[in-house]
């Protein structure tokens, strides 16, 4: 049986606290942990087993741009038009799930920003497709054309990996072997923008340089001379899937 938002936070032993529509931001809580997860999906009851589009809904606008963004960007190792791109992302479509991303939000190294769940959402709503920070994660989401229309469910805890960990592993085993079947990399059953599960295990989607290379700059050493080191953009929590 395809998985619902509940029974995706269920199998973290949570409760969605709330939901908002994309693009509003999440209320801090009155109490307790600030940390959370959350799941984005096509509908705002949390008991839907249904996804309303069968096909996947592009945006020719958004794939255009992102084309155009990032000159670098290769499908199978070829640089594509925006049709076959368009393409490769729907064939990670499930017409049968609900829910198209589920993330985190953990601890920031500064206390300054205490409302990581709020923070963490707030910056994925802000990072323009093909950019690397703040927060690339997720990045097929945006080339949907119903992206206005979807709704960030929300759950506060101080577990954030376990709980996205139970959460990702119940949505794979909720898809049904016929769907799995039908996506372009069966072996790796995932949320549709999810690229990333367990950490290190990636989504055979084909698709490099769909954000920003990260920036690099030349540091001292020993005296000796000079040497690179990369430099990563954003918080040390964020992770392109």
């Amino acid at each position: 049986m395809p998985s619902s938002v509940r029974s995706i936070f269920a199998a973290a032993e949570l409760e969605p606290d709330g939901s908002v529509s994309w693009g509003e931001p999440i209320p801090a809580p009155e109490s307790g942990p600030t940390t959370g997860v959350y799941a984005i999906a096509v509908t705002a009851d949390v008991g839907a087993r249904d996804n309303p589009h069968p096909i996947c809904p592009r945006s020719e606008n958004a794939l255009n741009a992102l084309l155009t963004a990032r000159p670098e960007l290769r499908l199978d190792g070829e640089r594509p038009d925006p049709e076959s791109l368009a393409d490769r992302l729907a064939a990670f479509w499930l017409r049968d799930a609900p829910v198209l991303y589920i993330g985190l939000a953990g601890p920031r190294r500064s206390a300054a920003r205490p409302e990581e769940l709020s923070d963490r959402v707030a910056e994925y709503y802000a990072t323009p497709l093909g950019a690397r920070s703040p927060h690339a994660g997720g990045w097929p989401l945006k080339a949907l054309s119903i992206l206005d229309d979807l709704v960030v469910h929300y759950a506060y805890s101080s577990d954030v990996a376990g709980a996205e960990r139970a959460m990702l592993k119940a949505f794979a085993a909720a898809v049904s072997p016929t769907a799995a079947t039908d996506i372009h990399d069966p072996d790796h059953v995932m949320p549709f923008a999810n690229l990333e599960h367990p950490p290190g295990v990636r989504k055979g989607h084909g698709i490099s340089g769909a954000t920003e290379p990260r920036r690099r700059k030349r540091s001292r050493g020993d005296g000796t001379g000079s040497r690179v080191a990369r430099l990563e953009v954003g918080p040390a929590h964020q992770r392109a899937a």
